[in-house]
């Protein structure tokens, strides 16, 4: 699979590939140092040569403070570019989320997705701040050593080579055991966020049928694995530390006991050789420890970018391929045969040999009963899915051929869901049209009837909406989602059950002042009969199919569903 998830990384490389050489050049002055104080402790001090001993202090001061500027310019390259990255890959992952058909978010799971922004993207952009800082740093330091440690002595070497051997082994065993059990545990992490959003948006239900406790035993079941998971994955983590500090102090040990052996009267090892191989031990041991550190964020990265990379693969169902050109002559919405079903495979459909014929101008009605597809007709119009038999003409032009973000544009929908955004009335109106006027707003808002409380607000169109629109009532969204669409504009409005909230005298000012803009055509989907006596046309659905086709007077005296429909309202 192509690592699409390392896709924004390409045009960093410049700066990729420079920070490690940067703590490239920090290892060789780190491996000269004690080469240099072994020379001052066994040929300046002894001989009292105070002149060599101040010009090599000197160098190794200078050693250092230049690592420590080249160290510092890494770790900020390290840091900036991981944040570009970061902040690219999650744009990256957002714009895969635009181009996916709703049943594709469906099947993948939202929660998931929301997942990879929020988690699995920080898993990467920290592993590839660790990549630049320590990529090369801990393998170069720990070689480099071992071979000055070889320089010395070749015991000294080999007891330097069993630490390494033994350090890299552990290491290399909870590299090995990581992935999987990372994989699992960010499984894991979606269901939780699928619980905790399920329950946030379910409060009143679940509060309603005194579900509380069920609600807390089943989220409380998903972090209880999910604990478990991450201590064994600790666990397995912490032993890296305990067990490379051992095998290297004991390597410590057996430098120190190597240089009290005596052979022909002189140490194997002088004072200087011991003060070096205990340096390279301690800059082994870091390394180590930071290899570790590396390998934790390398295995999180790993499991992390399998799972943006396989959600980054999927192919749009819906693509956009505008041919031809529009015509306005003619039918301008018109669907032959169609039919559709959400599952896969031989599962019902929810849609048969659908036939809609819309002129332009009209105002067409949409009724039945509740799952009998009306919304499905809706959905399909705006190609938020594919038909799965027959096709969908508007403006004279297969729909699949039209461009799709033109056809977009020409539609405004209020859907059955109020979708209402933490902000402003401003900025929630405003949404198809940002550079509306306030008088264009206030007129938008006078039509939908929400002028009538929006205007008693202080703030007036800049007061503040919570998130979900939570102080707003069902019929203030209705209104303020009616007036949203009103000023986007489009030569096509559809009002999907978007007036159900509305008493039925707002409900009819509404579409009165709806049917006085010139140049709309008008679909309205409701389950009030009342409200579509007006329409040019009525389709009554039923069971996924089209039962009857009519004004409001030939229905109510030819289709017994939709007279049913109508004498049980009128009745209340």
């Amino acid at each position: 699979m192509a690592r699409r998830a390392l896709g924004p990384l390409k045009k960093y490389t410049v700066k990729v590939v420079l920070g490690p050489m940067l703590k490239l050049f920090e290892v060789v002055t780190e491996l000269l140092i004690p080469v240099l104080t072994k020379k001052i402790i066994d040929q300046f001090i002894p001989s009292s040569d105070m002149k060599n001993t101040l010009i090599f202090g000197a160098i190794i001061l200078g050693l250092g403070f230049l690592a420590f500027i080249v160290t510092m310019c890494a770790q900020y390259l390290a840091a900036r570019v991981s944040a570009d990255y970061g902040y690219d890959l999650k744009k990256e992952i957002f714009h895969k989320m635009s181009t996916l058909s709703e049943k594709q978010l469906n099947d993948y799971g939202k929660q998931k997705a929301l997942t990879l922004v929020n988690n699995d993207a920080f898993s990467l952009q920290n592993g590839v701040m660790m990549f630049m800082r320590l990529i090369f740093r801990p393998p170069f330091l720990i070689v480099g050593a071992l071979v000055m440690s070889f320089t010395i002595h070749l015991y000294a070497g080999l007891i330097f080579g069993g630490v390494v051997l033994a350090s890299g082994i552990v290491v290399g065993l909870v590299m090995a055991l990581s992935p999987k059990r990372y994989a699992a545990i960010q499984s894991n992490l979606d269901e939780i966020n699928l619980l905790a959003s399920d329950s946030l948006k379910g409060a009143r239900p679940v509060r309603a049928f005194n579900k509380q406790e069920d609600e807390e035993a089943e989220f409380g079941a998903s972090v209880e694995t999910y604990k478990k998971k991450s201590m064994v994955m600790s666990s397995i983590n912490a032993l890296i530390n305990p067990l490379t500090f051992c095998a290297i102090n004991l390597g410590m040990i057996l430098i120190v006991y190597l240089g009290n052996i005596s052979v022909g009267g002189e140490s194997l090892l002088t004072t200087g050789e011991i003060v070096s191989l205990i340096s390279y031990s301690t800059s082994s041991l870091a390394a180590l420890i930071m290899f570790s550190r590396l390998s934790v964020s390398l295995n999180k990265a790993s499991a992390s970018m399998k799972r943006v990379d396989a959600f980054l693969a999927m192919e749009p169902s819906i693509t956009n391929n505008p041919t031809g050109e529009a015509s306005d002559n003619g039918t301008y919405v018109k669907f032959n045969n169609v039919s559709f079903a959400y599952g896969e495979g031989n599962g019902k459909n929810t849609l048969n040999n659908i036939n809609i014929s819309i002129e332009k101008g009209q105002w067409i009605g949409f009724i039945g009963g509740t799952g009998s597809g009306k919304s499905t007709v809706i959905s399909l119009l705006e190609r938020l899915y594919e038909p799965k038999e027959g096709e969908i003409l508007y403006r004279g032009i297969n729909l699949n051929n039209y461009d799709l973000n033109l056809l977009r544009d020409e539609i405004s929908l209020i859907s059955q869901k109020p979708s209402i955004f933490k902000g402003t009335i401003r900025s929630n109106v405003t949404l198809g049209k940002p550079e509306a006027s306030d008088g264009e707003i206030e007129w938008a808002l006078k039509q939908s009837l929400a002028y009538e409380y929006v205007s008693k607000y202080p703030e007036y169109i800049d007061h503040e909406v919570e998130e979900g629109g939570a102080n707003l009532s069902g019929g203030q969204k209705q209104r303020l989602l009616i007036a949203r669409a009103i000023l986007k504009g489009g030569s096509l409005l559809i009002l999907d059950d978007s007036t159900s909230a509305l008493d039925f005298l707002s409900d009819l000012n509404v579409r009165n002042n709806i049917s006085k803009i010139d140049g709309l055509t008008k679909i309205i989907v409701s389950q009030r009969a009342g409200s579509l006596k007006d329409c040019d046309q009525i389709y009554v659905f039923d069971k996924g199919e089209i039962v009857a086709c009519g004004k409001h007077d030939e229905l109510v005296d030819t289709c017994s569903i939709y007279k049913e429909i109508y004498d049980m309202q009128r009745a209340k």
